[in-house]
């Protein structure tokens, strides 16, 4: 029976999946792990520190977890520009959200290039309810 050959590279490994992030909340530095692929969001919830957790909530339940985020320059050009529905969410979650520089989580997808990025977690309005 013949096997598979393994990538010229060698097998795939969980490692090569995953890129470091550096999370600033309130000025203090956070190092959490984000599989590529996956968004900026997913990796603050899944995240074992608690306080980077706790930063991004559940918003929705069509958006799941979720927050205002400020990132450097060089990530904001590697990205789409909003359209309506992320400027409306940006502006009705986060608190005082800058146009040059703040995005949802939600919207940034990890790629290889994200390796090493850091961004800073923004603070959101306060939870309303009907």
């Amino acid at each position: 029976m013949a096997t598979a050959a393994a990538p010229p590279d060698g097998p795939i490994s969980v490692a090569s999946r995953m890129i470091d992030i550096t999370v600033v909340i309130e000025g203090v530095r956070h190092r959490v792990k984000g599989k590529i692929g996956h968004t900026l969001a997913q990796a603050l919830a899944d995240s074992s520190i608690p306080l980077v957790a706790e930063s991004c909530p559940i918003i929705s339940m069509k958006k799941g977890p979720d927050t205002h985020v400020s990132l450097p320059p060089s990530v904001i050009a590697m990205m789409p520009e909003m359209n309506d529905e992320d400027e409306w969410f940006l502006g009705d979650i986060a608190e005082s959200p800058s146009m040059k520089s703040s995005r949802m989580a939600s919207t940034v997808t990890l790629n290889r290039e994200l390796d090493g990025m850091v961004c800073a977690i923004q603070p959101n309005r306060p939870f309303r309810s009907l």
